[in-house]
């Protein structure tokens, strides 16, 4: 089973792989995160309309209700933060594979290179 992060969940909506995303599992905030990304994307990169931003939105968060919810344990997430120098967010999805033993798919470079030594690890072009 695959853990995705909002970078590679958001990253495998723009490749059509929908498939890949219903048959994997993420964590509460991810639905956040893809928020803000779509935020950014509108507002900032102006690289969508107001109405594709509400569009994607609603067919992300549909997407990120159908995956597999992980719930990751918030002292051990905070442990890993403060010991490996990756954000809570990061490491809330580190901790999420370690916890479960599914694979991580990220296409964050940092938080590859930490969970290499802990996790299995793709990017989501892998899948």
């Amino acid at each position: 089973m695959n853990l995705l992060d909002a970078s590679s969940i958001f990253n495998l909506f723009q490749s059509n792989k929908f498939s890949v995303l219903l048959d994997g599992a993420t964590i509460p905030l991810a639905r956040y995160e893809i928020g803000n990304i779509i935020w950014k994307n509108y507002k900032i990169r102006n690289r969508i309309s107001k109405k594709e931003a509400k569009d994607s939105g609603t067919v992300l968060f549909e997407l990120i209700d159908s995956m597999e919810q992980i719930v990751p344990s918030p002292a051990s997430t905070l442990t890993l933060s403060l010991e490996e120098g990756l954000t809570f967010y990061d490491s809330s999805y580190l901790v999420s594979a370690i916890e479960t033993g599914y694979e991580l798919v990220t296409d964050d470079i940092k938080l590859q290179k930490i969970a290499r030594s802990k996790v299995l690890t793709r990017k989501s072009s892998d899948l």
